[in-house]
């Protein structure tokens, strides 16, 4: 009989017969169509996405106006998000009138179709209803002409509603009303039929809590209802596709979960990040910086920020922009209190931002693909277009060649590794990066190679806003004691001198471009429950650093160090064995996210974590503790995640059904596995 340790070996080659995946599993059966007559109309899955580098949204006319008053700017800044995760230019594609948008994505002219849609609105087409992007009520308005209306005075009148936006529950509460509805033109937007019922040209119209309270004249509307409460705005995409519908789902939990959308903006300096404990960081996802390794996260910068944290007594939050959003803006916005982007400062921001002291200093060097005629000394860049970072740019135009160098892109969102990927692909012949980043990427793209030094010498520094004076002076004080002690050169030596890492022979080993030993399963688990697998998959490294051997001191065992008890609750008979352990620890937290219903899902989800680890009476504690406290019990961040600190005291404890609990612990565990997962969806786009 072959040992647990042989059999995750095997596992990577094909499942066990117990858990064959079935081969209608969404995110592991990508069927991918061909192109039809017209170049313009693809039929086209995740796959063909990616391969085309171009994800195609149809949307009404008046979608991407900036005045249009409806939110839709935050869905579009939300696609724009989600084809920067895919890697893939966005393409809008415009359709007269709203009833032509499902047709587009139907015929295959886009790939998805947004509008306020909800799910009933898809029933019977060929179009499938993505995860709830919000949630809003649906309200019959009229103008205010006549103060005081209710819904009996309205009763028997008419109601004008677009056709494409009547689903049965809309329907049915409206003919309950005895309203007569009268067919809207398709051609108006949200916004310019409110205008009609403001103007009093509309007797009674429909719209949404969303659209309402974005509207610039919604003081002279009167609201009626709701007729239909939280309702599910969602976006369409072809039922059989079925791969981009899971990724879609991903990148939505995990909008909602990490709360990307209501980010928290201050300018502040030391006393103020005191007085919340928490460091926030702008920094980007790349070797030189942070990223995943083995379900962890690491980086040179990243450790390096970990450090000074710990030296302030302060948590560390990152904040990660987008790829196609300059970190700086961010930093400038309020997002976060430093960025550590591994690059020098751009002499055109000096006075912008602030820098700390140079920790780091490195030579800007050209690289080339094998392709290219080398270039053997820095005049033969004269006049070529280079790419390169912001910065760094900056840096290698300050060479006196004539004529000078061509920068290519001037995104200020482009960073020495983004640059070095648009040699490899060919879409540049010669990029100027840090020789850091220079190193760590030649190991691995044999078709790149070395030139000559660009700029001798360049500073790296920490970059601040100039508001922030004791905090720059704190980051100095670190800096200058990190390279006085060595640490500076330690983390160099330990992640900058090869991206190969010695790890430890215990865990198994992870395929290359994986997160896990188990993406599979993890994928098939986490659709099944309605997760994000990128979440379960922080848990389970928190939990057992992805060995489906682990035991735990107190009995527990296997990936989500489940105590016995607990799986045979789930039906689980090897708790080592990676498929059932992930099928049931999947469930199991979904049962955990049901214990909270009516709670938005980033709190939820928190809640569910935390209940994970203490278990959910402590929870349920912390919430009514809460609400004593005046905290609002349904929400985690702030409220019930420092109720759940107070209970760690076991004299407060006592005073609950629950008793005495290692609460404390429960908060900082929920706060790690959030921040890994939000690393997670940095690196590992939706699947």
């Amino acid at each position: 009989m072959e040992s647990r340790r042989e059999l995750v070996g095997r596992w990577r080659h094909r499942p066990t017969r117990r858990w064959q995946l079935p081969t209608a599993v969404p995110l592991l059966c990508v069927v991918t169509f061909g192109l039809t007559a017209c170049g313009s109309r693809q039929d086209r899955d995740l796959d063909a996405i990616r391969e085309h580098r171009e994800l195609r949204v149809a949307v009404r006319p008046g979608f991407l106006d900036a005045d249009t008053g409806t939110g839709e700017d935050e869905q579009a800044n939300l696609l724009r998000h989600f084809a920067s995760r895919l890697g893939v230019d966005l393409r809008w594609v415009r359709v007269k009138r709203r009833d032509r948008l499902l047709a587009a994505v139907a015929s295959g002219k886009a790939d998805i179709a947004v509008s306020r849609f909800s799910a009933a609105n898809l029933l019977n087409t060929q179009c499938s209803p993505s995860a709830p992007v919000e949630w809003v009520d649906d309200y019959l308005i009229t103008s205010d002409a006549m103060p005081g209306l209710t819904l009996d005075d309205v009763r028997g009148g008419e109601v004008h509603v677009q056709p494409s936006m009547l689903d049965p529950v809309l329907e049915s509460a409206l003919t309950n009303l005895g309203l007569t509805i009268v067919p809207a033109p398709e051609q108006l937007g949200a916004e310019a039929l409110l205008e009609q019922v403001r103007n009093g040209r509309i007797p009674l119209g429909v719209a949404d809590s969303r659209v309402i309270e974005r509207f610039a004249g919604v003081g002279s509307l009167q609201l009626l209802g709701p007729l239909v409460v939280r309702r599910a705005v969602v976006w369409a995409i072809p039922t059989h596709h079925l791969g981009l519908r899971g990724a879609v789902d991903d990148f939505l939990f995990a909008d909602q979960v990490l709360a990307r959308r209501t980010r928290s903006r201050s300018c502040r300096d030391l006393p103020e990040i005191r007085q919340v404990r928490v460091l926030r960081v702008v920094m980007r996802n790349s070797r030189a910086t942070c990223y995943v390794d083995r379900g962890g996260l690491t980086g040179f910068e990243y450790e390096l920020a970990v450090a000074y944290a710990r030296s302030e007594r302060l948590r560390l939050e990152l904040a990660i922009p987008p790829h196609d959003v300059d970190p700086l803006e961010w930093l400038d916005r309020g997002y976060g209190d430093l960025a550590i982007l591994h690059e020098p400062l751009a002499p055109s921001e000096a006075g912008r931002f602030a820098a700390s002291r140079p920790y780091r200093r490195v030579d800007l060097v050209a690289v080339m693909g094998r392709n290219v005629e080398a270039y053997l000394a820095v005049e033969d860049l004269a006049g070529r277009a280079v790419a390169a970072s912001h910065s760094v740019g900056e840096f290698t135009q300050l060479i006196p060649l004539e004529p000078p160098v061509e920068l290519r892109p001037r995104s200020s969102a482009v960073d020495a590794f983004a640059a070095l990927l648009a040699v490899a692909r060919g879409e540049s012949d010669i990029a100027v990066v840090d020789e850091d980043a220079a190193r760590l990427e030649l190991g691995e793209r044999p078709e790149l190679r070395r030139g000559p030094v660009v700029v001798p010498d360049v500073p790296l520094v920490w970059v601040l806003n100039p508001s922030s004076p004791a905090l720059r002076k704190s980051v100095n004080r670190f800096l200058r004691k990190a390279r006085i002690s060595g640490l500076v050169v330690q983390l160099a030596r330990a992640n900058l001198g090869s991206w190969r890492r010695q790890v430890s022979v215990r865990l198994p080993d992870v395929p290359p471009g994986d997160l896990t030993p188990f993406d599979e399963y993890l994928k098939w688990a986490a659709h099944r429950n309605g997760l994000d697998w990128r979440l379960i998959a922080s848990l389970m490294y928190e939990e057992s650093r992805f060995d489906p051997d682990a035991v735990g001191p107190g009995g527990s065992a296997g990936l989500f160090q489940l105590m016995p008890s607990t799986w045979a609750e789930l039906g689980v008979e090897d708790p080592h064995h990676p498929g059932e352990a992930i099928e049931a620890g999947s469930r199991y937290l979904r049962q955990l996210v049901d214990k909270f219903p009516d709670l938005e899902l980033q709190d939820r989800v928190a809640m569910a974590i935390a209940s994970y680890n203490v278990g959910p009476r402590h929870v349920f504690d912390a919430r009514r503790l809460a609400e004593q406290m005046g905290f609002d019990p349904d929400r985690w961040s702030g409220n019930v995640e420092t109720a759940m600190v107070i209970l760690d005291d076991p004299e407060v404890a006592r005073r609950f059904p629950a008793g005495v609990c290692r609460c404390r612990r429960g908060a900082a565990y929920t706060r790690r596995i959030l921040r890994r997962y939000l690393a997670y969806t940095e690196q590992f786009p939706p699947a």
